[in-house]
């Protein structure tokens, strides 16, 4: 009898976390404590793009579809992981795939990183090549998709004006397993209403 193995393709939120250059700095602060108030809560302050993340078409296109518009089936199916070098360009399997996923090995040192900078991103002729293969999802291990310092946000506007949601820094590490490997995968991002993007749940499925 097979059974599954599981991957847990995301980054934990955790204070002091790694985050981007102008986006809300991440703070997880203990609110409420045992030994006082007789429970535990944590207050959280985090942007809607903070660690493994998904982009909405909304996050560049006007009127494009927020979080809470998306369909749960179009955020799962049957995936691979192609090894990518943005200067070297992207080969893309033959075989279809619901679900294309980057590995660029960007986050692997995550501990050692505060904020990101000189990070992998998706050219944009190759995000021309991923929307000619019409996958439901792209992904990748960096926390933008975009060439850092982008003006015109090409690549963004390439695939989110295609519908086509982006999963953004994904787990280098747990990614690595996969590469050039066939699995399943479900992106479960936190249900924000009308929003640009949201932290997600990344878990990959092999076997």
């Amino acid at each position: 009898m097979n059974s599954l193995k599981f991957y847990d393709l995301s980054v934990p939120i955790a204070d002091g976390m790694p985050y981007f250059k102008g986006d809300p700095v991440p703070e997880i602060r203990q609110f409420r404590r045992i030994d006082v108030d007789g429970y535990n809560v944590k207050e959280m302050k985090i942007g809607t793009h903070t660690g493994t993340h998904l982009d909405a078409p909304a996050h560049f296109i006007k009127n494009g579809k927020t979080i809470d518009r998306l369909e749960l089936g179009d955020l799962q199916g049957s995936a691979t992981c192609v090894p990518y070098d943005p200067k070297k360009g992207l080969r893309l399997p033959e075989e279809h795939y619901d679900v294309i996923f980057l590995y660029t090995g960007y986050n692997n040192g995550w501990g050692k990183i505060k904020i990101f900078e000189n990070f992998s991103y998706i050219d944009k002729e190759d995000a021309e090549l991923l929307k000619s293969y019409g996958p439901k999802l792209v992904g990748i291990d960096s926390p933008s998709a975009e060439v850092q310092n982008s003006k015109g946000f090409e690549t963004h506007h390439i695939l989110l004006g295609s519908s086509i949601p982006i999963v953004e820094n994904l787990n280098s590490l747990t990614l690595s397993y996969l590469v050039n490997r066939k699995f399943s995968v479900q992106v479960i991002p936190i249900l924000v209403q009308d929003g640009d993007g949201a932290p997600a749940r990344v878990i990959a499925m092999e076997g």
